[in-house]
C-alpha cells in the first residue's frame, strides 16, 4: 500500500509505513508497513492525539513499535512482530507493502468494520491462530453488512491469496464506505450504484476471459473500444484494429470508435436501429444497455448451440451430478422454487469442480441473507470455474428459469472441457449410472 491515509482523515503518508481508514465509525489499520531503518514508523503526534477511544486497540495492533507507552499496554498478548519485506522495484527508504503481506500477518482489521465492533474485541481473539482470527473477521463483516461481503473461506486471508484476499478487502470497503473526514457524507455506494441489467452485463462481460476490469458500464463502454472487444471475442476476427483509435484524444476520435463499433455489431446481426455511435459516445444508458443486451443474447445462444443439448437432458445430468455428491436434492425444472436457496446450484459446482469451494461456505438456505450469500457465493464460485456468468445474483432468488439454465449449462460446459468429454461421453455415463465428481 504504497500510500496510507492518517486517522480520521489526516495527511497521507508515503512508504505505506502506517494508515487507516474510517471505516463504519472506526479505524481500519492497516499496520502495513515499516520504514527503511526496519523500526515502525509513528503516526503524526498532533494525529494521535485525535484517536481517543481507539488509543487502546491501536497499541494492540501496533505491537512491534518501539514507543515504551504502547508497549506496555500490550502485556500478555502475542508480541512476534511482523517485518514485510520490500516489494520488488520499492525505492531506498521506504516499503511498498503489497495487500496480501498487509493483511496477512494478524487479519484483525476487518471486524473493526462490523455492526459489533464498538463493543472491543475478545481477548481471545487475540490469542487465536491465524484462521480462527481470519473465521471471526469473516464473521464480523457478514454479521454487519451480510451478501455484501465476497465470500472467502478463513484459509484465503490466513495464507498469501492475493485475489481473494483483494476481493474481500474491496466489498467491505465498499459495503462500510471509503473513510472520508469525519462527519463527511459517504457517497461512494451511490456513486457505483449500478443497475441490476448494468450488473449483469458486467459479470457476464468478466467471463469472457477479456480481462476488461470495467468499474462502470456506462463510463467504460463510450469509448467503444470495450464493446469492439467483446466483439472480437464472439466472432474472431470482426474488427479490424487498424481502424481503431486505441487511446482516442478527443470527441470525433470517439465518435469513429463507436460509429465503427455500430458498424461492426449490425454486420455480426445484431439489431441496433436507432442507435448511433454518437449516442454510446455520450454513454446514453438505455440505449447502451440495448447494445450490451443483444451482445450478451447473441453470445448465450451461440453457447447453447455449440452445447448442442436439450433442457431435459441438461437437467436430468444436473440432477445426477447432485446425487452423485451427495447432497439431498434434486430439481423438477429450471424454474423450481428449490433453486433459489442457492444451495443446489453450488453443489453441483461442487461436484463439477471441488476446490472451487469449500462446502463449509455453504449455508441452509432458510433465510432470505442465508439465500442471498449462496447466490453471490454461486456467481463468484462460477467465474472461479472459468464459466459463462449469464446471470446476476438476484436472478438466483427469482429462479428465472432461461437464465437458471444457462447457469447450469455453464457449469456443464466446464465439466466436458475439465474431462475432455462429448455429449456421447455424457449420455454413455448417466445410463451407467456412474457420474464422476470431476
Amino acid at each position: 500500500v504504497p500510500m496510507a491515509r492518517g486517522p480520521l482523515g489526516g495527511e497521507p503518508v508515503a512508504g505505506g509505513a502506517w494508515g487507516s481508514s474510517a471505516i463504519g465509525g472506526k479505524d481500519l489499520l492497516l499496520n502495513s508497513g515499516v520504514d527503511g531503518g526496519g523500526a515502525a514508523a509513528e503516526p503524526p503526534h498532533e494525529a494521535r492525539g485525535e484517536m481517543g477511544e481507539m488509543d487502546e486497540l491501536n497499541a494492540r495492533l501496533d505491537h512491534h513499535t518501539n514507543d515504551p507507552a504502547l508497549a506496555r499496554s500490550t502485556a500478555g498478548l502475542p508480541t512476534t512482530p511482523f517485518v514485510p519485506q520490500p516489494a520488488a522495484g520499492a525505492p531506498a527508504g521506504g516499503t511498498t507493502m503489497p495487500l496480501q503481506q498487509a493483511i496477512m500477518p494478524t487479519t484483525v482489521h476487518m471486524p473493526l468494520a462490523s455492526a459489533n465492533a464498538g463493543e472491543g474485541l475478545p481477548e481471545t481473539f487475540w490469542r487465536a491462530g491465524p484462521e480462527a482470527r481470519a473465521k471471526q473477521v469473516i464473521d464480523h463483516a457478514i454479521a454487519g453488512a451480510g451478501p455484501k461481503v465476497f465470500a472467502v473461506a478463513p484459509s484465503d486471508l490466513a495464507k498469501p491469496r492475493p485475489r481473494m484476499q483483494q476481493c474481500f478487502v474491496a466489498s467491505v470497503v465498499d459495503a462500510f464506505g471509503d473513510g472520508g473526514e469525519e462527519g463527511e457524507l459517504d457517497t461512494y455506494e451511490e456513486e457505483t450504484n449500478d443497475s441490476a441489467e448494468a450488473r449483469v452485463f458486467k459479470n457476464w462481460a468478466a467471463s469472457l476471459g477479456l480481462k476488461l476490469n470495467m468499474k462502470d458500464l456506462y463510463a467504460d463502454s463510450c469509448s467503444g473500444i470495450v464493446l469492439l472487444k467483446v466483439m472480437d471475442r464472439l466472432e474472431p476476427g470482426a474488427v479490424d484494429w487498424g481502424r481503431v483509435e486505441g487511446t482516442p484524444k478527443n470527441k470525433y476520435e470517439t465518435v469513429a470508435n463507436c460509429n465503427y463499433a455500430v458498424k461492426v455489431a449490425k454486420e455480426l446481426g445484431l439489431k441496433l436501429t436507432g442507435i448511433s455511435g454518437q449516442d454510446i459516445s455520450e454513454g446514453k444508458e438505455k440505449l447502451m444497455l440495448a447494445v450490451w443486451w443483444q451482445l450478451m443474447r447473441k453470445d448465450f445462444m451461440q453457447f447453447l448451440d455449440d452445447l448442442d443439448m436439450d433442457q431435459a437432458f441438461v437437467l436430468s445430468w444436473a440432477n445426477a451430478q447432485v446425487a452423485r455428491s451427495g447432497a439431498d436434492m434434486q430439481l423438477s425444472r429450471f424454474g423450481d422454487p428449490a433453486i433459489k436457496s442457492g444451495v443446489f446450484l453450488l453443489q453441483l459446482m461442487r461436484a463439477v469442480a471441488p476446490k472451487a469451494i469449500k462446502e463449509d461456505l455453504i449455508r441452509p438456505g432458510h433465510s432470505e441473507l442465508d439465500r442471498q450469500l449462496n447466490a453471490k457465493l454461486a456467481i463468484s464460485t462460477a467465474h472461479k470455474m472459468g464459466a459463462r456468468v449469464f446471470c446476476g445474483w438476484q436472478d438466483i432468488l427469482e429462479a428465472r428459469p432461461k437464465l437458471m439454465l444457462s447457469m447450469v449449462a455453464a457449469v456443464m460446459s466446464v465439466y466436458l472441457k475439465t474431462n475432455s468429454y462429448t455429449k456421447d461421453d455424457v449420455l454413455r455415463e448417466m445410463r451407467q449410472g456412474s457420474v464422476a465428481l470431476g
